[in-house]
C-alpha cells in the first residue's frame, strides 16, 4: 500500500475505532481487523476515482485545446486571406496611380518619347492609279440574256 492510501486508513480509523468502546478484546481485534479491511478498499476507491477524474480532466483539457487549434488556424487563414486582399488592392491602388499620373502628364513627354521610338522611313511607292479612261466602259443596247431558273 502506498503512503498515502497508508495515511488515509489511519486517520479513517482513528475516526471509527474510538466508536468500538465497550466490545471484549476478541471482538475488538476482530472490527479492528475489518475496519481496517475495509478502510484500505475505501482508500483504493478513492484514489481510483481520483485517477479517472485526472484522466477525464486531460481529456476534457485535450479537447479543449484540439478546438483552440481549429479555431485558431481558422482565424490565422482568414487573417492571411485578408491580408492578401489588402496587398492586392494596395498593388491595384498603385496602378491606378500610375495611370492616372500618365494620363495627366502634359502631352510633350508622351510625343518625346514616341518620337524618340519611332524611326523616319522612306516614303513608300504610290499606288498605281487605275484610270478609268483608259478602258472605256461598252453600254450594250437592248435585252439582257435571260438567266435560266
Amino acid at each position: 500500500m502506498s503512503e498515502a492510501k497508508k495515511l488515509l486508513v489511519d486517520v479513517l480509523s482513528t475516526v471509527v475505532l474510538p466508536k468500538l468502546k465497550g466490545l471484549n478484546e476478541k471482538n475488538a481485534k476482530k472490527m479492528v481487523h475489518a475496519s481496517h479491511k475495509a478502510l484500505a478498499e475505501i482508500a483504493k476507491k478513492y484514489h481510483k476515482l481520483l485517477e479517472e477524474q485526472a484522466e477525464v480532466a486531460a481529456k476534457e483539457k485535450a479537447k479543449q485545446a484540439k478546438v483552440a487549434k481549429k479555431s485558431s488556424e481558422k482565424e490565422a487563414k482568414k487573417n492571411a486571406k485578408l491580408a492578401k486582399k489588402q496587398v492586392e488592392s494596395k498593388q491595384l491602388a498603385l496602378l491606378l496611380a500610375k495611370e492616372n499620373k500618365e494620363v495627366s502628364k502634359p502631352a510633350k513627354s508622351v510625343t518625346k518619347t514616341a518620337k524618340s521610338v519611332a524611326k523616319p522611313t522612306a516614303k513608300a511607292p504610290a499606288k498605281k492609279a487605275t484610270s478609268s479612261a483608259a478602258k472605256p466602259a461598252v453600254k450594250r443596247r437592248g435585252r439582257t440574256p435571260n438567266a435560266k431558273k
